[in-house]
């Protein structure tokens, strides 16, 4: 009799190991990238090390870095990452390679533990290679790339370890109740809520893995999980507390509230519309992009044919998922789990600052997971040619892209310029190119490659402000390419427009120093000539209006005055410079 071929768990999990480190191993070499400063590079509280600990432990995830004054600082509260951060930087420093090794290890781990989650409980009537498959897809999904490549995105990895973990010990102590291991469980899910708020959604999905898979009535399931909304109860106390006195003074805008000029009904047709492109992400992940923004899913309204077919395929699917739930399907838990687990990222219930990030599949994505592999297994059993080339495909498919992907993430450059290319039709994406021109230029001794360098810089900012002319940021990189190209005139202009746009924005700030300074040296320039002081005049006054602390304004307005006999005004502005400086 012939031998059938079998793999035992441990050779399945070897596989999957090697996978997941054989895909992932070209972002060792990647450099920190987007929101790494958040919590490495510029972060003071991690910069302490172990000693940034306990401030960490009180304050929200902005406190410690130049982004405190973010409209959406205040709404996260993610001390654990944070510190799982600062105790790397006590002993590695800002170390790119060793960043990105945790990362990977992190993946390998949680894949082990999700495995043995499914191969020995929740699939364990299931067939015996559900487990493999669904981990598999799960290791080469391109959709991971950013968890897995981004430092920052750690928290991702952290959360879905500990939900896991909180889980298998809940599983272990329902098949034989031990009070240590409900403690373990509950202390796990704490700390995946200290590391990421949708964590939360976890209270949900622990009773419907009890309904579906250990033969428990819905009543019995959630009278299990009741431990897990009094940890949550607790949290969510905790963080109004830490967070009650922290308040915002950030200007909401579009870069982080996409909805922000879209009315509610364009807002809730474009949510569900997304909602369907997540799961188009799921099976065909491509083009990927670090930032899906505005406008690069453009609002859409009620009566568009896009989402009439969201909400319709969407309303389907919970439908289907309802009218079997009741013979606990495995598509109706997978339908189940992927909306439960993308509800808090939806922007349905709260707009959380961006429409779409792959990120947030995550945890969602092992839905899809399930349902291929169980469809594989069922196709496989009449025709298993068919099957397995189905199978091999996706597979070879799913492992390129993810390899090409992870060498986007190699630093913002290689990042920034292919992902404009992904997304053309994205504010940020677009902004950040004529950020990334603009510094290529200022460093550039040629001088063809540098006029390059600002022609693109300004074709990209003039794009920005073509898709959203509301927003004070390219016209400071214009008005800073005008200025390095001595047009002050243009310089001024835009300057000054991004001041008017938003007085108060973060990149004002650089406008109103770089207005100081054309004005000064226009001074300067009509002053030294000799032939117009009152032109002189009036362009210190201007340079005082943007820099009130300009002594050395102040010191030649004083000098303009006296050249034509002003002497009160010329001893106001000397006192002034005084003031400023004493010693001047």
């Amino acid at each position: 009799m012939k031998k059938t071929f079998s793999l035992n768990t441990n050779h399945q999990l070897i596989i999957l190991l090697l996978l997941a480190f054989s895909l992932n191993i070209n972002t060792l070499f990647n450099k920190y990238t987007l929101d790494d400063s958040v919590v490495m590079t510029e972060n003071r509280l991690v910069e302490k090390g172990v000693k940034g600990i306990p401030e960490i432990l009180t304050t929200d995830l902005y406190y410690g870095t130049s982004d405190s004054t973010s409209a959406l600082s205040e709404a996260r509260y993610r001390p654990f990452s944070l510190a799982v951060f600062a105790i790397e930087h006590q002993f590695f420093g800002e170390n790119p390679f060793v960043s990105h090794l945790i990362n990977v290890l992190l993946f390998a781990l949680l894949i082990t533990l999700l495995f043995r989650l499914l191969q020995a409980f929740i699939f364990r009537e299931q067939h015996h290679y559900l487990a493999f498959f669904t981990c598999i897809l799960f290791v080469v999904h391109p959709i991971h790339t950013e968890v897995i490549a981004s430092v920052k995105s750690r928290d991702e990895l952290i959360t879905y370890i500990l939900l896991v973990v909180s889980l298998l010990f809940l599983l272990k102590h329902i098949q034989k109740p031990a009070t240590a291991k409900l403690i373990i469980s509950l202390l796990c899910f704490f700390l995946a809520l200290l590391t990421r708020e949708s964590a939360i959604t976890y209270i949900a999905i622990a009773p419907l893995v009890l309904y579906f898979f250990f033969n428990r009535s819905i009543k019995q399931s959630l009278l299990t999980a009741t431990s897990l909304f009094v940890v949550t109860i607790f949290y969510l106390g905790l963080r109004f507390y830490i967070l009650k006195n922290s308040h915002s003074a950030g200007i909401l805008n579009v870069f982080d509230s996409p909805f922000l000029f879209a009315n509610s009904s364009e807002a809730l047709a474009t949510k569900f519309f997304i909602l369907l492109k997540y799961l188009g992400l799921l099976f065909f992940p491509h083009p990927l992009s670090w930032d899906y923004g505005y406008n690069q899913i453009p609002y859409i309204g009620i009566n568009s044919f896009r989402f009439i077919l969201s909400f319709t395929l969407l309303t389907y699917l919970m439908i289907f998922a309802i009218l079997t739930f009741n013979r606990k399907s495995i598509f109706s838990f997978c339908i189940l789990y992927f909306f439960i687990t993308i509800s808090l990222c939806s922007n349905i219930s709260v707009d959380i600052g961006t429409p779409l990030s792959e990120r947030l599949l995550f945890q969602p994505s092992l839905a899809f997971c399930i349902v291929i592999a169980s469809l594989y297994i069922q196709l496989s059993m009449k025709f298993k040619l068919v099957a397995n080339t189905f199978l091999l495909v996706i597979l070879l498919l799913f492992c390129l892209k993810t390899v090409i992907r992870n060498a986007d993430w190699k630093n913002n450059e290689t990042l920034f310029l292919t992902d404009v290319i992904s997304s053309p039709n994205s504010i940020r994406t677009n902004n950040t190119v004529a950020s990334i021109y603009l510094s290529k230029a200022q460093t550039e001794n040629s001088i063809e490659l540098k006029n390059e360098y600002f022609k693109k810089t300004i074709s990209y900012c003039e794009k920005t402000i073509k898709i959203c002319p509301t927003i004070p940021e390219p016209y400071v990189t214009l008005g800073t390419v005008y200025y390095l190209l001595s047009d002050y005139n243009k310089a001024t202009n835009f300057l000054t427009k991004a001041y008017q746009l938003e007085p108060t924005a973060p990149c004002s700030k650089v406008a109103i120093s770089a207005l100081s300074n054309i004005y000064f040296n226009e001074g300067n320039r009509l002053y030294r000539g000799g032939g117009e002081p009152k032109e002189a005049i009036r362009n210190y006054l201007m340079s005082i209006e943007f820099n009130k602390s300009n002594i050395d304004a102040w010191y030649n307005l004083s000098k303009c005055y006296s050249f034509i006999n002003d002497t009160k005004n010329a001893e106001i502005a000397k006192l002034n410079a005084l003031k400023l400086e004493p010693k001047y």
